[in-house]
Order: C-alpha cells, then structure tokens, then sequence
C-alpha cells in the first residue's frame, strides 16, 4: 500500500481556497478560524462530547470566512480546504489549542495561573487572539509567557 503524505498543517488565521460541494465559495481566499468562532457548531459539539477531554491533536472542521463579504462556511472538512502558501513570521511558535493549530507571537495573563491569552499572527494585516486554559504550561507556552512580558505596554 502506497503512503500517503500527511495533509499539511493549517493555522487560524491562514488563507485557504475552498473546492467543496458549495461552490459559490470557489475561486476566492478565505480565512480559516476554529468551527466554533462565531458561536457553535452542532457538529463539533457532538465531536466534543464523544471525545470528552481527550480532544484530537488535529480537528477536521473549520470556518472559513470570505472577508470581503464576511459569508461564512461552517463545518468546512480539511480535505476541502487547501492552504494558499505564507511565510509566517521566523518568531512563530507552533501552539496546539484544542485541536487547532496557531502561529503563536506571546501570551498575556488570562485570569489564572493556568489560562493564557494566545496572540498569534495571521495572514492579513491584523494579530489575532484566543483565550485558552492550559493544564500544564510547556516549555513552548513558558517561551511564549516570557515574550508577552517582553512587549512594551501601550
């Protein structure tokens, strides 16, 4: 049996194309954010309750918004989104959270010890950012502390 390459990693806040059965959706850049951004998916809900604690190092659905029109696809399946290629920031650092995957820049405290605000870059002009409880911070979520003390506060 041939092996297969593994799909390619794909970062919150990279541009994909999108080649599914909705097809108004083809032919433009879209943005990738978790499935459950803008409120809930039912779907994943489910996906979540089945898993319980133990989510997936990689989910399998997205959103995938046009900002242009600010049209949303919902639940979109990774093997219907394609990533259009960027160069992201020497600095990054690869950050799991809940299943989804950022280029993280630094974290900001988040209310306890053991929750972060993960700001991380995107493929447009802005930073994004996530809140997230990490239930024993590793050495590349201490880096990440390290350098949100670093930046100059505005």
């Amino acid at each position: 049996m041939p092996d297969t390459a593994p799909a390619p990693r794909l970062f919150i806040g990279s541009r994909v194309t999108y080649d599914g059965t909705i097809t108004e959706m083809h032919d433009r850049p879209l943005y990738l954010l978790p499935c459950m951004w803008f409120g809930h998916c039912d779907a994943c809900w489910e996906q979540d309750d089945e898993f319980g604690e133990r989510h997936p190092m990689e989910r399998n659905h997205f959103m995938a918004v046009d900002l242009a029109t600010d049209r949303r696809l919902h639940h979109a399946r990774r093997s219907h989104l394609n990533p259009i290629p960027h160069e992201w920031p020497e600095a990054a650092v690869p950050v799991n959270i809940n299943g989804y995957w950022y280029a993280a820049a630094y974290t900001t405290p988040g209310g306890s010890d053991r929750a972060r605000t993960v700001h991380f870059y995107t493929a447009e002009d802005f930073m994004g950012r996530t809140w997230c409880h990490i239930r024993e911070p590793a050495p590349d979520i201490h880096r990440l502390d390290e350098l949100g003390r670093r930046r100059p506060v505005i």
